[in-house]
């Protein structure tokens, strides 16, 4: 996605959008912005990798520029589920699915180390680690089993040719 769409599907002027960048650490001005958009500035890598992260991947830096990052990854099944589920449930809101009011009983259920869990930040997103993947019924999808020949001895048998 670029920049313009973005910002219209976030409702953002472009003062707003060089305050979400400035927010990040950089600062930025609506007129770098309406220049990045116009095309008569180019936008660095550096930036590139901040909007990137601003945005949360939606202006991805593989899309900004494509000839220093290359072509967009792909993404698997199981990434997508879980950056889909990550974006929706914080640390606070699994606890209170599970209604605990401390991070220890959310590390027992979890089985990991009560200091991993309280490292989480309480608004973001929680790691998509398989535990917490379990824990809120997205299955993994298994592998695509292999094509298994009809004939068992189909590799085995070969053709003999008569002198």
């Amino acid at each position: 996605m670029d920049i313009p769409t973005y910002r219209k599907e976030k409702g953002l002027s472009q003062a707003a959008f060089a305050a979400l960048l400035t927010g990040t650490g950089t600062p930025a001005t609506q007129g770098l912005v309406s220049q990045w958009e116009k095309g008569t500035t180019a936008i660095k890598a550096e930036r590139a990798i901040q909007i990137d992260l601003a945005t949360g991947g939606a202006v991805s830096r593989f899309e900004l520029l494509p000839a220093v990052f290359g072509p967009m990854p792909v993404q698997t099944d199981r990434q997508a589920i879980s950056a889909e589920v990550d974006s929706r449930m914080s640390k606070r809101a699994l606890r209170a699915k599970f209604g605990f009011k401390t991070d220890a009983p959310l590390a027992k259920l979890l089985k990991l180390p009560v200091e991993q869990v309280e490292a989480w930040p309480e608004e973001q997103s929680v790691p998509a680690l398989p535990q917490v993947m379990r824990l809120l019924g997205v299955q993994e999808t298994p592998p695509a089993a292999q094509d298994v020949p009809s004939d068992p001895d189909a590799d085995r048998i070969i053709n003999v040719e008569a002198a």
